[in-house]
């Protein structure tokens, strides 16, 4: 009989195979690398030249599904993309925090430890959902690591959240998705985005049936969001960011309504919100050329549009 340790590696090595099958799909070389930083093992990609930007993802995904906009951002910027503490392959040490701002903290820790792997004094961060939450919470607290800041469908803009999302989070998504497998996956993918490529998808279910994940990362989040609702946000501190700050936003999305954007725009002092039609809570995987342009011109400080 395996042991717990035994079923982690075979995880782990699976998950590798998958996430290279994935970015085989970008097009472009991807250096894969983990780094110690701060203590901890994380792991992230790299491609590119220019300018560092640097890409965190949301809950339960990992750096790998920002595949389908790597090749576009990586011919004018020095990407970085890091799977998050708890997440991905990077370490998931058990969560022994009790606050919102305990969870936070776990994850921001760690983003600046790998910015200072990289010997990045500042870059430009964009974030997605928790990662956008994370960029936001650093964005605050260090403002000089950050010179602009990207956030995609992002947490911490509001605490609306629908009950059938907090019923799924409070539940446990790993452990939903090890009960019911696939085609409980396959749903609830389609319920973000549109139907996910074949090495997308099965990289998203592996990431999501992850056993180690769930007294770590799963475990932090659970102390921002659970069946009572969404427990910390930074409305009420906006006003303090003086970098420039993107939303991008899929104005479908039923995890964090695009209405949250909204609102927000009218306290950011130097704020860009562009709605992506048609689009969910991915919209970087929903229409990714578009969704590429619109953020190359923006960190070149061009116009873009409200709305594409």
């Amino acid at each position: 009989m395996s042991t717990s340790t035994e079923s982690e590696t075979a995880a782990t090595t699976q998950l590798h195979t998958l996430e290279e099958a994935l970015l085989r799909t970008a097009g472009i070389p991807i250096e894969r690398r983990d780094v110690d930083a701060g203590g901890m093992r994380l792991h992230y990609l790299a491609c590119g030249e220019g300018e560092p930007l640097v890409l965190l993802h949301g809950r339960g995904n990992a750096a790998a599904l920002f595949a389908p906009i790597l090749r576009q951002l990586a011919a004018r910027r020095r990407v970085l993309a890091l799977d998050m503490p708890g997440w991905g392959l990077s370490d998931k040490p058990p969560f022994t925090g009790h606050t919102p701002q305990d969870a936070l903290r776990y994850w921001m820790d760690a983003v600046l430890a790998f910015l200072d792997s990289q010997s990045l004094a500042q870059a430009d961060i964009l974030g997605h959902s928790l990662g956008g939450m994370t960029a936001l919470g650093i964005a605050l607290d260090q403002p000089d690591r950050i010179g602009r800041l990207a956030l995609v469908d992002p947490a911490g803009l509001g605490r609306r959240i629908q009950l059938d999302v907090r019923l799924y989070f409070a539940l446990g998504p790993e452990k939903l998705h090890r009960r019911f497998g696939k085609r409980f996956t396959r749903f609830v993918m389609r319920q973000g985005q549109a139907m996910a490529d074949p090495a997308e998808f099965a990289f998203s279910h592996a990431l999501l049936t992850q056993e180690a994940v769930i007294p770590s990362g799963a475990r932090a989040f659970s102390r921002i969001v659970d069946l009572g609702g969404v427990h910390f946000d930074f409305v009420d501190r906006l006003s303090e960011l003086e970098m420039p700050v993107l939303m991008l936003w899929g104005d479908r999305d039923q995890v964090i309504p695009y209405e949250n954007g909204l609102a927000a725009m009218r306290l950011l002092r130097d704020g860009t919100l562009v709605a992506l039609s048609r689009c969910g809570h991915s919209p970087y995987a929903e229409r990714p050329d578009d969704f590429a342009s619109v953020l190359l011109a923006w960190l070149d400080n061009l116009y873009v549009r409200p709305r594409i």
